[in-house]
């Protein structure tokens, strides 16, 4: 079974089934988003949502709760109309105090059944804002929690998440994007800590992903991204870039499987 560990919502809905049909992709674990971009029809309107995603990335929209909640809502649109294909993941606003922070965690995650909690996009020097969350996931049995790992982190936050996952050992914590450009040093992390993984979306070049999977292909979950990434050539590039079909199996989909167990 071949599973993408990491996309958003797009719409159509239809046409990611199609893709994914095409693909060979048998499910997707799916995550809210807050914008379209795959829905812009020139490039104004794209250069109008990559600035949304820039000052998201960098911390400066705030907890958006209302925003989250809706992205939620269409998520569980999506996931109704085709069950057997979608796995979701919701996004959780960063920063609340514990009471409230588990409030939305069992209203809009564990109500809805949904799997994991993610993506937490967050800026550089911000990854304190990420302890209740840890605190939510420990309280629902132990959520994963899926936490963008590419520009604008530093290595420093980086690090400062493994401590957070050290402290929550049974939560399971996904990386996205193999660490960005600080790769080398994460992989040396994720080796070290059991329930720290690697996603590799939006990987910093093949070279590096063919490092990584083959370095640790345990402890690695195919993901494309959409709308950012493509499936098809995500999915190839991990079979060009693995040494053993062993390596292609987990990384495809075995690794993520066993880990949200999904039959």
């Amino acid at each position: 079974m071949i599973i993408d560990g990491h996309s958003h919502v797009t719409l159509p809905v239809e046409e990611h089934i199609k893709a994914m049909d095409a693909a060979g992709i048998d499910k997707t674990v799916l995550f809210s988003t807050t914008f379209h971009p795959e829905i812009n029809r020139n490039f104004t309107e794209v250069r109008s949502s990559m600035e949304f995603l820039n000052d998201l990335l960098a911390g400066k929209k705030g907890s958006m709760i209302e925003a989250r909640q809706k992205s939620v809502s269409e998520l569980m649109d999506a996931i109704k109309q085709y069950p057997d294909r979608y796995i979701g993941f919701g996004a959780v606003p960063a920063g609340l105090e514990l009471k409230p922070t588990l409030q939305y965690v069992a209203e809009n995650i564990q109500k809805n059944n949904l799997s994991g909690m993610g993506e937490f996009t967050l800026g550089s020097g911000q990854i304190y804002l990420l302890k209740n969350i840890f605190e939510a996931s420990k309280e629902f049995r132990n959520l994963p929690i899926w936490i963008h790992a590419f520009f604008p982190l530093t290595f420093q936050d980086i690090k400062e998440i493994s401590e957070l996952a050290k402290d929550y050992s049974e939560t399971p914590v996904i990386l996205g994007h193999l660490g960005g450009s600080n790769w080398l040093e994460t992989v040396a992390l994720v080796k070290e800590i059991s329930n720290m993984y690697l996603d590799t979306s939006a990987f910093y070049s093949t070279f590096v992903l063919q490092c990584i999977i083959n370095e640790v292909p345990e402890k690695c979950f195919f993901g494309v991204d959409r709308p950012f990434g493509d499936l098809l050539l995500s999915k190839n590039a991990v079979l060009q870039s693995a040494k053993t079909s062993a390596v292609a199996n987990a990384v495809l989909g075995e690794n993520i499987a066993k880990l949200l167990n999904v039959a």
